[in-house]
């Protein structure tokens, strides 16, 4: 069996094998340590290889979601190197993300928003909004700070390539939104659209504190 040497950063030297079938057998037995740094090379090798994005192997990376995927960091990077290619491939379809997003797993929650994330030198949202905003929808009521910062970055970035579509989404679910969420999806937005939505916050929330006193 052919196979290359690789060492991460932790100093550890790994013989990945050459062949595609050969390496998931090996890998699946790497993720389960559950450790970053072996998980960030197995998933960059994915990257590399192309060939590894195909349908026939998603039962196996929806195992390492589901089983093996025990920290954000674990998540995200399994979401940008493997979940999302297979999404902008069409590969992985969006259905199957939904579910995610109505897991009791905090971390396949987390994965359903981050996987809309494109990822190359900097993040991007390239596939449709209605993707955003159907996920988004799903996991405002978590409670999970994980998942409402994923679905606050999802967000942030979904401002950049749909300004009018996320200003005008936030605007609706302002009131269902955490603050840690909504302080997220603000980061990109222009000074006028945020100092807009913070002051229309604001004002709801006063309005509903009104209320509750007034009762």
């Amino acid at each position: 069996m052919k196979k290359k040497c690789i060492k991460i950063k932790n100093g550890e030297i790994y013989e990945l094998p050459i062949e595609d079938v050969e390496f998931l057998k090996f890998s699946d037995e790497l993720i389960k340590t559950r450790n970053y740094y072996t998980i960030s090379l197995i998933t960059n090798e994915i990257k590399k290889r192309k060939s590894l994005y195909d349908i026939k192997y998603m039962d196996i990376y929806k195992s390492w979601l589901y089983e093996s995927t025990s920290s954000w960091e674990i998540c995200d990077i399994l979401c940008y190197r493997v979940l999302n290619p297979m999404i902008e491939k069409k590969i992985l379809l969006f259905d199957e993300v939904l579910q995610w997003a109505k897991s009791d797993k905090t971390y396949v929650k987390r994965a359903a928003a981050v996987c809309l994330l494109h990822s190359s030198q900097t993040f991007s949202v390239i596939v449709p909004f209605e993707f955003v905003k159907s996920v988004t929808e799903l996991l405002l009521d978590d409670t999970n700070i994980h998942v409402q910062k994923g679905v606050g970055w999802l967000l942030k970035y979904s401002y950049c390539t749909y300004p009018t579509q996320t200003f005008d989404f936030i605007k609706k679910f302002v009131d269902k939104m955490s603050s840690k969420t909504f302080f997220y999806a603000l980061e990109k937005f222009s000074p006028k659209d945020r100092n807009e939505l913070i002051d229309y916050r604001k004002s709801i929330l006063q309005r509903t504190e009104k209320l509750q006193k007034s009762k």
